[in-house]
């Protein structure tokens, strides 16, 4: 397969001017463009800029992924919006930065040293996109997910080299809820390759939910706010400003947190070595039940097989009426079935006896006789 890159930016706060599109359509010859959307694709070449100073001046969200891997997924939020600690309690080396800026901030999850998954997945930004709104609304289950990436791609999976490390690690807590997922959350750790077992693992050690305790009561709020902060919100309403309604709700529920809100639990904080060793004893359990149902199944079809053989010896027969290569291959399949359920309830030489019986009459067809000798039938001479 050819070399293919895919850069997707997305806006959500507001559709770009008729200035901005012309701008962006002018970034590269390779892009489709619209109010809301781009995408550049390049089997051959490269984007010429540099994605994040294109994400801050026009869009809310970029995502990009190549056939290597590589993947990094950004976004744009109103300055401010996001607590200037966001990441300071995830152990996030360069993997994931937090930049701020007078007018936009920018969180950036780049993980341009991770291959690509063993078959070929194609992302979407919209499915990503959702992420940008659950982080201003405080749910921190994204960065969590970022967080287990990264300790995969800083050290592994191996648990003795892991536990020497311990120490130097900062360990966030597993937030809130994190045992059920959005789809958003899930498509994250999709294009970051976290493994369900770690997924399953964290959350056994998440506690509470994302919304608070008791509902948010914003019309007796907003009645004791200064009437000088009203004027001020209206005033910014009335420009548009970006994430006003973010910022709003942040304020009303920090100035009435004590008296009316009651703060979610949050979840263990959870070593990094505890959560592979967890992972691993969750995706040894899954293999086992997966080997036990597909064992129950194959011991039903074998029954079927037993209890409807005359059928099964039509369909041979039928199948060897016709002196084809691939319906020699169906008669030694239904032949193999029929062999093995025989041994599974102890017939084995009433198979055997109808069998060398019902073979005599192909011995003179070699390419059958082939097919049978490689399955290790037991064939009479010729």
């Amino acid at each position: 397969m050819s070399e293919y890159q895919r850069y997707e930016f997305m806006t959500s706060d507001r559709p770009l001017t008729r200035a901005q599109l012309d701008a962006v359509n002018d970034l590269s010859s390779h892009i489709e463009a619209s109010s809301t959307h781009a995408l550049i694709e390049y089997h051959w070449g490269d984007f010429k800029h540099d994605p994040i100073k294109v994400l801050q001046e026009f869009f809310d969200g970029f995502l990009y992924w190549a056939n290597w891997g590589s993947p990094e997924l950004a976004f744009r939020f109103p300055h401010g919006i996001l607590p200037v600690d966001l990441i300071d309690d995830y152990d996030f080396d360069d993997l994931v930065t937090f930049t701020r800026d007078k007018q936009y901030d920018i969180l950036d999850i780049h993980f341009g040293e991770m291959e690509g998954p063993d078959e070929w997945v194609e992302y979407e930004l919209g499915s990503l996109m959702p992420i940008r709104d659950e982080l201003m609304e405080g749910d921190l289950r994204a960065l969590y997910i970022a967080w287990l990436a990264s300790q995969d791609m800083m050290y592994g999976y191996e648990e003795e080299d892991q536990e020497e490390e311990d120490y130097e690690i900062i360990v966030p807590p597993v937030p809130p809820a994190f045992g059920k997922l959005t789809e958003a959350q899930k498509a994250l750790a999709e294009l970051l390759q976290v493994s369900e077992e770690f997924l399953v693992a964290a959350a056994r050690h998440s506690i509470g939910t994302i919304s608070s305790t008791k509902k948010d009561d914003f019309a007796a709020w907003v009645k004791v706010l200064p009437a000088d902060r009203k004027n001020e919100y209206l005033l910014r309403l009335a420009h548009n400003e970006p994430g006003l309604s973010h910022l709003f709700v942040r304020e009303l529920r920090e100035q009435n947190r004590d008296n009316d809100r009651v703060r979610p639990s949050t979840g263990e904080r959870v070593a990094y070595a505890t959560l592979v060793s967890e992972s691993k004893t969750i995706k040894a359990r899954r293999e086992h039940e997966k080997r036990e149902r597909e064992r129950a199944e194959h011991l039903r079809h074998l029954q079927n097989i037993y209890d409807h053989q005359e059928q099964y010896w039509q369909e041979v027969n039928q199948a060897v009426e016709h002196t084809v290569g691939a319906r020699y291959d169906d008669a030694v399949r239904i032949l193999i079935e029929l062999r093995e359920a025989a041994d599974q309830f102890n017939e084995t030489q009433k198979f055997q006896k109808r069998f060398r019986t019902w073979v005599q009459s192909y011995l003179r067809r070699p390419a059958l006789i082939k097919r049978l000798q490689l399955h290790k039938f037991d064939l009479p001479e010729a």
